[in-house]
């Protein structure tokens, strides 16, 4: 696909906004589904609830939200970037403007990890920076570099050469470390967590390489910027049956990596809902499930974008936009909300509620925050996280207020 020169890229683009939403709700549902921890808890603790309705609200965060929402929040930075770089490139100065506009997103998410270190911004800060690298790569190049990181290649290929594990239980991952974080949620207070959290970030950092996060996450990166610079989302209209193409094919491989996975459940191959896998499969099953979440992801951003250009979709979606143009303070809000609700330095619920419980309140936050961002934006022109980090940025604190004629438009 050949890069069209535009003239001019919208100041918004709305189906990115809906998209940033729809990556909110399900990171939301992620991170409350168990007691929005950040880290990995010892395995029983997942399990000793099993009511049908818990097992219902596990299944579809295995099946349908783990690995799938960071990476369609992933692939949008990664779209921004783009089109941040294409309406700034003429500034004089804009690498350093851009470079030090990453370097207080590092900052903010230091700062969060401190309070919560599931943050994934001072990931994406870092990462950020190398995006510089790849953005005149040719577009062929970018996408397949993009594929072989987005379905985890480079870690299952690192596998094959390790000595074979007979064992057939799938740890979690850092399973070391999940007794002592176990212990922190259940007792640490406001201080304790803010110590034990700053010293963490080895374990974190382990995990992230261990797991290949690390590189699917520069993986949708690219591909955001692959989509950006094919302007996919610029010139939608004229790319619309690509989208119904990609869409089509991701629902296909998604349906028959599902019906494997059903097979393999069927043979006892693989028992849940603690999950262990027949040795002989172990890797081929972890290969699947990365190409799986690959293709759930692209059929999100794909579906998405598709449903939102039909009339009977576009009214139920739009709201997502509101909550979308604040993508970071939502982020950040859903921590406040997390950490007040099941830590002990709030309300304490952690154990008290199950992960059916822990949905229901997720849809009470979830609510909260789009009515938030509704009544914020019919008052301001940004998000109070994303006017300051622009403040910061250009160091002028701009007016965030909107005038009256402006917020009766919008």
């Amino acid at each position: 696909m050949k890069e069209t020169l535009l003239k001019r890229i919208p100041e918004r683009i709305e189906v990115i906004d809906v998209l940033r939403g729809f990556a909110l709700a399900g990171i939301l549902y992620a991170h409350m589904v168990f007691w929005y921890t950040g880290a990995a808890l010892p395995e029983e603790v997942y399990f000793q609830f099993s009511s049908f309705a818990d097992n219902v609200s596990m299944a579809i965060f295995g099946a349908f939200v783990f690995g799938k929402f960071f990476s369609v929040f992933s692939f949008l930075f990664g779209l921004s970037f783009y089109l941040h770089f294409q309406k700034k490139k003429t500034t004089s100065g804009f690498l350093k403007i851009y470079l030090w506009r990453l370097s207080l997103l590092l900052l903010i998410g230091i700062v969060h990890h401190l309070f919560w270190r599931g943050d994934i911004l001072a990931i994406y800060a870092v990462l950020g920076g190398l995006l510089m690298l790849f953005r005149k790569l040719p577009l062929k190049l970018l996408l397949l570099f993009s594929i072989v990181l987005i379905t985890n290649l480079p870690s299952h290929l690192y596998e094959l050469f390790l000595p074979p594990v007979q064992n057939t239980e799938v740890n979690f991952p850092m399973a070391e470390e999940a007794e002592r974080y176990y212990a922190l949620v259940q007792k640490g207070d406001l201080v304790t967590n803010l110590r034990e959290n700053r010293n963490s970030w080895d374990a974190k950092i382990r995990y992230q390489l261990e797991s290949g996060r690390l590189l699917m996450t520069l993986g949708y990166f690219l591909l955001g910027l692959w989509a950006g610079r094919s302007n996919l989302f610029t010139l939608l209209k004229e790319n619309i049956e690509k989208f119904r193409s990609w869409n089509k094919v991701s629902k296909m491989l998604v349906l028959t990596l599902l019906l494997i996975g059903l097979l393999m459940y069927l043979f006892d191959l693989v028992t849940l809902p603690q999950l262990h896998i027949v040795p002989e499969l172990k890797w081929t099953a972890g290969f699947l499930f990365s190409i799986y979440n690959a293709c759930l992801t692209i059929f999100y951003i794909s579906g998405i974008t598709l449903l939102f250009q039909s009339r009977s979709f576009n009214s139920l979606l739009k709201p997502l936009a509101v909550m979308g143009r604040m993508a970071l303070t939502n982020y950040l809000l859903q921590t406040l909300f997390g950490l007040l609700i099941f830590y002990r330095f709030g309300f304490g619920l952690f154990e008290q509620t199950s992960p059916a419980i822990n949905i229901l309140l997720t849809v009470l936050v979830f609510y909260f925050q789009l009515k938030f961002s509704e009544y914020w934006l019919a008052r301001h022109k940004q998000g109070p996280v994303e006017w300051l980090w622009k403040s910061l940025t250009y160091f002028r604190f701009y007016s965030n207020k909107k005038r009256n004629t402006e917020a009766v438009s919008s």
